[in-house]
């Protein structure tokens, strides 16, 4: 959330230049053609929208990325790993192209000023649509998403591992080098570098799909693009992409880890939200307990005195 806040206006940079309407347009010209169209505003339109989508899309993510790379550590051979995290990563992109999908479509109609309000845009896919209408363009996402996951958190783990390794040869003594802040800023601001550029046709074909029409499809789209404006064109916003991307994911991905080590930290730590082989007895928890206990054995006294009341008066009357 922190990186889209962030790089959000070259964003809707890139999209203009890589839809119909901004086809040719440079980052400075697409950058006055939205200031004059909506000012400052114009650099934030579908924020909202898309920090929501893409925060919950990207927490089914990461929960996905990091319970298969749990399995992975355990079952996969060492030598193996690093391919099998790309494949993990595609994977956890596919669980979250449910929430991503419709999210990516109202941000960039909202950007391209084809609807004036989220509410707007539900309600006019909905009526001319219908519930398929919020996943237009979903071919074009996934064809640019998953080979993009894959890349991302592919290479950036083993940017990580490899230079751990590295840095641990050149230690005299020979001691595991522990990664820092920087190291992973800086790997992670690679990382968005190269992926930005090797996807960037694929995202221009996405943006297409969910902004222009005359399109049947992915590969129609490519197809017609090509014809009309060459090769090229399909790296139209490229640039701006590659500047988003870079300072986006140095952002995102260290963050991320951030709040991943200080959540195994709280874990492990003896405070009372650590959980060890069941829930921690806290005070009131501990009280709540004693209480239910006596409730119990008062009850269990007293039935056993109504079962020996009922025994006795079987017995007399027996007798």
């Amino acid at each position: 959330m922190i990186g889209d806040a962030s790089m959000h206006p070259i964003d809707c940079i890139k999209t203009l230049q890589q839809s119909n309407e901004g086809a040719g347009l440079n980052m400075i010209s697409a950058a006055k053609k939205i200031w004059n169209g909506g000012g400052i505003g114009g650099f934030y339109s579908g924020l909202g929208t898309y920090v929501v989508s893409d925060g919950l899309a990207g927490s089914l993510k990461f929960a996905t990325y990091e319970a298969l790379k749990g399995w992975v550590d355990n079952n996969v051979k060492e030598e193996q790993k690093g391919a099998a995290l790309f494949l993990v990563a595609g994977v956890a992109f596919i669980a979250s192209s449910v929430v991503l999908v419709p999210g990516e479509l109202i941000k960039q109609r909202l950007q391209m000023g084809q609807i004036s309000s989220v509410a707007e845009g539900f309600s006019t896919i909905w009526k001319n649509e219908g519930i398929l209408g919020f996943f237009t363009g979903y071919s074009g996402v996934c064809l640019r998403d998953v080979p993009y996951t894959m890349m991302e958190l592919g290479i950036y783990d083993n940017l990580k591992s490899m230079y751990i390794n590295w840095k641990s040869k050149q230690s005299a003594d020979g001691e595991d080098y522990k990664i820092t802040q920087w190291d992973e800023i800086i790997a992670a601001a690679i990382t968005g570098g190269i992926i930005g550029y090797l996807t960037a046709p694929l995202d221009n074909i996405k943006t297409k799909l969910m902004v222009d029409v005359g399109y049947s499809g992915f590969f129609d789209c490519v197809s017609k693009t090509v014809s009309a404006n060459g090769v090229s064109a399909l790296f139209n916003g490229g640039g701006a992409r590659v500047a988003w991307l870079m300072p986006f994911t140095a952002i995102y991905l260290p963050v991320y880890e951030v709040f991943k080590r200080r959540l195994a930290a709280a874990k492990s730590s003896d405070s009372p939200l650590k959980v060890k082989g069941g829930a921690q007895m806290t005070p009131v928890r501990q009280i709540m307990n004693e209480r239910l206990v006596n409730t119990c054995s008062a009850t269990r006294v007293g039935l056993q005195r109504g079962v020996n009341i009922i025994d006795n008066a079987r017995c007399t009357r027996y007798y």
